[in-house]
This record gives C-alpha cells, sequence and structure tokens, in this order.
C-alpha cells in the first residue's frame, strides 16, 4: 500500500538498499547546460533534528521527506516487521486530518504521498505541485509528528495488508536482503525487511506505540525539503507542523551497527544472473572512494556492455551498510553469457592500477560527474531522494555526507594505485553471485 516509488533502472530497485538517482539521470541522455550551483542549508536544529534545505525557484514542484534513522533493523527479537508495521498505521493520520482525506487531498493536487522501510531507516515522502505544497506538507509533518497509531481492527487490516505485500510486493528486495544477509550473521534474507507471518503475529499495539516513542526522536530525524521551497519557508513548516519533543541527550536512539565478516562470498540459484563485487573500506577512504567507483564503473561498462555486451545494467558505488563502508560494484543480466560476468568484473577490478587514468577517460569523467550534478541540480524530487539516501546513513555523530553533490575529484595515477594497494585486498572482498547456471 505504502511502497516506495523506483524510478531507478531494475539494476538498483532490486536492491532497495539505496536510492540516488544519479544513476538513472547520468546515462542515454544528452548533456544538459550546466545547473547553478546548489546552495544547501544543513543545520542540526536546536531539538537534535537535522534540516537539509534546497530551494529550487525555477522548480514547479516541491518535496519533503521525512528520514527517520531506524528500520527493519530495529525490530526487537521476534517481532520482526514492527518498524513497517509502524509505518503502515501512522498512515492512518494525525489528531487534526485522518489519512485517508491527506491522501485524498495530495491526489486532487496532483502530488503523491508515500513511504518506504528499509534496513536501517523509515522514509515518509510528498511531492506536490508548488502551489499546493504549504499545506500539504504542514499536515503531513503533523501525521507524522503526532500520528494517532490505531490498534484493534485497523492494526489488524494493516497486518493483512502486509501479508499480501509479502507475497507479491517484497519479491523484488529479495536481492537486497541477500546482500545483507551475506554480509551480516543476524540478517535473515527471507524476511528481512517485512518480518515474517509468526513475528508479525506476535506484535500488539504497545509494541507499536513503544516503538514510536523510543525511535521517533528529534536526534534521529533528518528533514529534507527540496523544489519551490525557500529556506525560510520551510522553517515555518517545520515551526507550524512539526509537534515531536526535544529529545533529551540520555533518549540518543543507537545506530544499529554490525561489523561484517569478511571475506564474503556466495554463490545461489536464481532465474537471471546479479552479481555483487566489491571490497570493505574504512571510512576516511570515502572522498577518494567516489572517484575510484566512477573510474571503475567506467571501465565495467566498456567490459561488460560494450566490448561484451552482456549486462542490463551495471553501477558502482560507495555505501554505508550498518556502519561499514564499502566499495561495491552490481551487475544484473538475463544473458545466457551470464556465467562470464563474475569473472570479467574481477578482472576489470584487478587491471584497475595498471591502467591510470587516460586523457580521454578523465575527460569524459568529468562529464559524467558534471552531467549527474546537473541532472540532480534540476530534479527536485530525484534530489529529495538522494539527499534522503545520505541522511538515513547510520551514524554515530556529525550530519548528511554531502559530496555525492559535488562531481569526484580527478585521480592521479600514485592516488589511484595507493587506494587500490591499500583496499582491494582478498582478506576485505565481497564476492554475491546469483545465477542459474
Amino acid at each position: 500500500m505504502h511502497r516506495p516509488s523506483l524510478p531507478r533502472p531494475v539494476l538498483l530497485g532490486l536492491l532497495l538498499l539505496t536510492a540516488s538517482p544519479g544513476f538513472a539521470a547520468s546515462r542515454g541522455q544528452a548533456p544538459s547546460p550546466p545547473a547553478a550551483a546548489l546552495a544547501v542549508t544543513s543545520e542540526v536544529l536546536v531539538d537534535g533534528t537535522e534540516l537539509l534545505v534546497v530551494p529550487q525557484p525555477a522548480s514547479d514542484t516541491a518535496s519533503l521527506r521525512v528520514v527517520v534513522r531506524s528500520g527493519a533493523s530495529h525490530d526487537p527479537p521476534g517481532k520482526e516487521g514492527l518498524a513497517h508495521l509502524v509505518e503502515h498505521l501512522v498512515f492512518h493520520g494525525s489528531q487534526d486530518l485522518p489519512g485517508l482525506e491527506l491522501r485524498a487531498r495530495v491526489e486532487a493536487a496532483g502530488g503523491t504521498l508515500n513511504a518506504h522501510t528499509v534496513s536501517h531507516a523509515t522514509v515518509y515522502m510528498l511531492d506536490a505541485p508548488a502551489a499546493a505544497f504549504v499545506p500539504l506538507a504542514r499536515d503531513m509533518l503533523r501525521m507524522v509528528t503526532s500520528p494517532m497509531l490505531p490498534g484493534g481492527k485497523r492494526l489488524e487490516r494493516e497486518l493483512g495488508i502486509i501479508q499480501t505485500e509479502s507475497t507479491y510486493h517484497f519479491k523484488d528486495s529479495l536481492l537486497g536482503s541477500q546482500i545483507e544477509g551475506a554480509l551480516f550473521s543476524s540478517v535473515s534474507a527471507a524476511y528481512a525487511l517485512i518480518g515474517s507471518r509468526n513475528s508479525r503475529g506476535r506484535i500488539a499495539r504497545e509494541d507499536v506505540l513503544k516503538f514510536y516513542a523510543s525511535e521517533y526522536l528529534t536526534s534521529n530525524i533528518s528533514l529534507v525539503f527540496t523544489g519551490a521551497v525557500a529556506e525560510a519557508e520551510a522553517r515555518r513548516l517545520v515551526d507550524e507542523g512539526y509537534r515531536l519533543a526535544p529529545a533529551l541527550a540520555e533518549e540518543r536512539v543507537a545506530p544499529a551497527l554490525e561489523a561484517a565478516v569478511f571475506p564474503v562470498e556466495q554463490e545461489t540459484r536464481a532465474a537471471n544472473t546479479f552479481v555483487t563485487l566489491g571490497y570493505s573500506l574504512p571510512h576516511e577512504a570515502r572522498a577518494t572512494c567516489r572517484a575510484v567507483a566512477a573510474l571503475l564503473e567506467l571501465r565495467l561498462l566498456l567490459a561488460v556492455h560494450v566490448k561484451e555486451p552482456i549486462v542490463s545494467g551495471v553501477e558502482v558505488r560507495c555505501l554505508n551498510l550498518r556502519g561499514n563502508d564499502l566499495l561495491l560494484a552490481f551487475a544484473y543480466t538475463r544473458s545466457l553469457d551470464g556465467s562470464l560476468l563474475p569473472s570479467l568484473m574481477q578482472e576489470t577490478f584487478d587491471s584497475l592500477a595498471k591502467r591510470p587514468p587516460a586523457a580521454a577517460e578523465q575527460k569524459l569523467l568529468a562529464q559524467r560527474g558534471r552531467r549527474e550534478v546537473d541532472g540532480l541540480s534540476s530534479a527536485g524530487p530525484a534530489l529529495a531522494d538522494a539527499l534522503a539516501s545520505e541522511a538515513a546513513e547510520p551514524r554515530q555523530e556529525g550530519g548528511t555526507d554531502l559530496g555525492f553533490l559535488r562531481p569526484p575529484p580527478p585521480l592521479t595515477p600514485a592516488v589511484l594505485k595507493d587506494f587500490v594497494r591499500r583496499h582491494f585486498v582478498e582478506e576485505r572482498s565481497v564476492r554475491i553471485v546469483s545465477t542459474p547456471l
């Protein structure tokens, strides 16, 4: 019912791990004129809430994302599926406005209201035409921060809806669950996000209220505004619609961190071939990781899409899972030549440092980096999704990493060789292959 929209290609639609739309925006399209630099407000409010605002005055829409950094990984043992159930119950509305009425108003205005729960976060999403945005955003904030959270028949009804989702709608999230299941011993790929019928059956309204009270805290939330909304307007909306009491220091929500055991190697049967290869990195390597990922993606596209047209999609990402920084390459194919994909990808990894970026590659990487940032600059909802994805990452301290809003820096041969020598080591490798062969 409240499923995430999946604007990206099937490759990362299958993952449900990240939500940056740059992958779709930067492929197969003519270069767009350079966009103006993004004016980003990034601030932690007095109550601990993080506020991210990117005004885009030329946009005809505005977007709001309420990012709660608690998801399925915060479910109590034996009651898996609780975070997702809370998401459903929030949509029943606030004391001011029933959820059905708010959804009807959003639809009548030509907007969309949605939410999704992933491992580490729950994200509530509103996109609406600029003229209708402010009152809708105010009511959405009130809904998320002062919900009724019903019990009884309405709770039972939502449990029934989730059971239907588990049958029909979460099949395409299994590969993402498989990746987390391969990395973390606590994750069951069978029902990582929404639990099982038995675990959900043990959830009572008291569990819902306790989860909301302990996880929906100001210090655990980021508010993201993009599009036709000025910073002053965003602040007024927070003042008028945001109803959570400031969190006390002792109420801080601990991030769901878990150390993965490396190396990771897993091979399973599947209808199509999906390959994940990469390495674990120290957190301080993240800035260089983005530049290395851009070069590696370019060479993988050449190796498995141009020279050997095998893949339907390929992407290389620097991401954080449960506190672990990783550089991962994802590739998906339905081709019968999919058996060649793991070895071709590994060869591309292994040869990376032996071939310094050529001048033509540097030029192309710069063009692609600018185009991706320009694409985000001109896309309100897509930019909101990208910011929400970064804001959702588990954190011990500090704010959202906004480095993805800048093109990756040029890679020198020395930096590339040092990065590969330090981090592309077998004992910290990840190799996950799903294949019908």
